[in-house]
């Protein structure tokens, strides 16, 4: 199964889509004819669509997709402002944080969940911190909440938070990264249960305090990793 990360228009009727698959990871393939009527793509590919595709793989440039049928495609969503920035937010996280061509099934299956519950209308800002999460669990990006990620030491009640130093910071190690942002303990453990799935997420509530804690530890955690700012984080802050 794959789920359509980006696609364009390429020539008159094909099209390039950038895939994310269980099975392969991502994948960025040519579809030949996509656009035409009655051809072997329906028509072609929208951004959030999922489909069961065949394709030729290359050595190099892009794989040839020869085959494709829609799965689902969350029509619920292009009803909701709200919940279609979620899904490019997904979309955009899932592209930047998977590699071509190296499986991350966990990963693909939290993507197609978060989907999946904003599709039925579940809270935006609870489905995305879930699934940043997640993502930082699944990929191995987990940073330290228990302690000072730096020495070691006791946390205060609002330590600072620098993905620099893979976690929180103690007041006395807090200094050593300007960049860090101080953020709730209480914010930072949340983010360690709903990496586990530990919390159950009709039972969550981040109004207040703790939803601006977590947004912002989670934005400075992308930016730090990808050396960007992920661009559709503007349309879901609070």
């Amino acid at each position: 199964m794959a789920l359509v990360l980006e696609a364009w228009d390429f020539m008159n009727t094909s099209q390039i889509a950038v895939l994310f698959t269980r099975e392969l990871g991502k994948v960025r393939g040519l579809a030949k004819g996509a656009k035409r009527e009655g051809g072997a793509f329906q028509g072609g590919f929208d951004a959030g669509s999922v489909w069961s595709v065949e394709l030729l793989r290359k050595s190099e440039g892009l794989d040839l997709l020869t085959r494709a049928e829609m799965s689902e495609d969350f029509p619920r969503l292009r009803a909701d402002l709200s919940a279609l920035y979620g899904a490019f937010y997904v979309l955009e996280l899932a592209g930047a944080l998977t590699v071509e061509h190296e499986a991350e099934p966990e990963f693909w299956d939290a993507a197609m969940g978060a989907l999946r519950l904003l599709d039925r209308g579940a809270p935006r800002d609870i489905v995305l911190f879930a699934f940043e999460a997640a993502a930082m669990r699944h990929l191995g990006f987990m940073p330290r909440v228990d302690d000072c990620a730096s020495c070691g030491g006791k946390l205060p009640a609002r330590p600072a938070f620098s993905p620099r130093f893979g976690g929180a910071l103690c007041a006395a190690c807090a200094p050593r990264d300007p960049g860090s942002r101080f953020v709730s303990a209480g914010g930072l453990k949340m983010m360690a249960r709903l990496a586990e799935g530990a919390i159950p997420l009709e039972s969550l509530n981040v109004d207040g305090r703790i939803g601006a804690d977590l947004r912002a530890a989670f934005d400075l955690y992308w930016l730090n990793l990808l050396g960007r700012e992920v661009r559709a984080a503007r349309f879901v802050r609070g």
